[in-house]
Formats: structure tokens, C-alpha cells, sequence
């Protein structure tokens, strides 16, 4: 995981800030504004600066030296909220608790065992009533025909049994092991939903169903 990430460490990848999340926290009267955020795993920062313009005091950590130095600096936001680690041996050294831990398309790429220790370390760093949101690829489709109408996921495409990208080492993590880390949390679920991304790869139409749950402290 790594060595994938550091190849990637100076790529522009711009993106969009992620208009599930924020539907998400909005819908669960979530108030952005005068809290406490940390992103882990910011990417290029879009959701981290959006969380930012609405008022929120933000941290962020990533694997990626050059990506998360070019984010505080670019936008003058102090480097001392910033963390450089690998979740597989380290967690940000936070100095206070945060009110929300924004986490996507992050968990996957741990090993399956440090992911509870991961999971451990969020939950001990949110304050009481604090969110957790993660994000995971819980599936993958590919589109088997090419008729530009459409739309069936159970007619017109099949599930794939592993990641379309073979240079990309993500792994689709079963329903029971995810169920296990909540359970392991000890975090409430406030809910669970998905939303699908499409997109193209060598003339194939690919299908994400990504999974989101938000789950709260409800006890210290």
C-alpha cells in the first residue's frame, strides 16, 4: 500500500468535495460550522477545504507527504493540524478530541487486523456524541453490454471478484467483517447507506457501490 501511494504522491487528481457526505451529516442535523474536523486520508483536500468553508476548524492526515504538505500550505491552514502516517502503524497524535472523523476510501486499504486498532483509535479520539463517518467500495460492477439504455444492475452487469484496477491493492471487505469492526467499536449506527459511481475503464463501464456509515460515541 505503501509503494502505491508514494507513486501517486505528487499527481494532480482534482476532485469535487463528495456530495453524499455532506447530504449525510446534513440530513442527520449534523451542524458543520465551529467544529471540530478530522479527515483521514484527505486526498487532494476537496472535502476537507468544503468542511472549512462551512465553518469547521480542520485537521487532516495522509500517507502522502507531498499531497498533504501542498494542501495546508496552498491554503495557509497551519501545519500543526496536519499529519503525515501509515494508519497500518501509526495514528495522528491529536491533541484534542474531535467532534467529527471523516474517513473515505481509506479503511480498505489497511490490513484486515489494523483496522480495529484504527477503528479503536477514532472512537477514542471523538468527544461524547462525536461521528464517525467511513466509506468503503462495497462492490464492484461491470456492464456486459453495450446498449446505451441500460440500467439493470442484476441484468446488465456482473459482479466482479476483485478490483478492476490490478495495480490498485483495495479488497472488497465482506458484510460480516464490517459488522465486526462496528460491533468492535462499540459506536452506535445512525445509518447505513450507499451511492452508486460510475465510470469507464478500456470501454468498460465500471460500477462502484460504495457503502457509508455513520456511526456515534455514546460513551466516553
Amino acid at each position: 500500500v505503501r509503494s502505491y501511494w508514494k507513486k501517486l504522491d505528487n499527481e494532480n487528481n482534482f476532485t469535487v468535495p463528495n456530495e453524499t457526505i455532506f447530504r449525510l451529516l446534513g440530513h442527520n442535523k449534523f451542524n458543520i460550522k465551529k467544529k471540530k474536523i478530522l479527515d483521514v486520508g484527505i486526498g487532494d483536500g476537496a472535502n476537507l477545504l468544503e468542511f472549512y468553508r462551512r465553518g469547521a476548524t480542520i485537521y487532516g492526515a495522509d500517507i502522502r507527504e507531498g499531497m498533504i504538505k501542498n494542501f495546508y500550505k496552498t491554503y495557509g491552514f497551519p501545519g500543526k493540524n496536519y499529519f503525515i502516517c501509515d494508519l497500518n502503524y501509526n495514528f495522528p497524535n491529536l491533541k484534542t478530541k474531535m467532534d467529527l472523523i471523516n474517513c473515505k476510501d481509506t479503511i480498505c486499504y489497511l490490513d484486515i487486523n489494523k483496522q480495529f486498532d484504527f477503528i479503536y483509535n477514532c472512537q477514542k479520539n471523538l468527544k461524547k456524541n462525536g461521528l464517525f463517518l467511513f466509506q468503503y467500495i462495497q462492490k464492484q460492477l461491470v456492464k456486459k453490454n453495450n446498449q446505451i439504455f441500460d440500467f439493470n444492475l442484476k441484468k446488465d452487469h456482473k459482479e466482479l471478484k476483485e478490483y478492476f484496477n490490478k495495480s490498485n491493492p483495495i479488497p472488497f471487505l465482506t458484510n460480516k467483517h464490517v459488522n465486526d469492526l462496528i460491533k468492535f467499536s462499540k459506536m452506535k449506527v445512525e445509518k447505513s447507506i450507499f451511492d452508486l459511481i460510475t465510470h469507464t475503464k478500456e470501454k468498460k463501464q465500471i460500477i462502484d457501490v460504495n457503502r457509508y456509515f455513520l456511526l456515534r460515541k455514546t460513551k466516553i
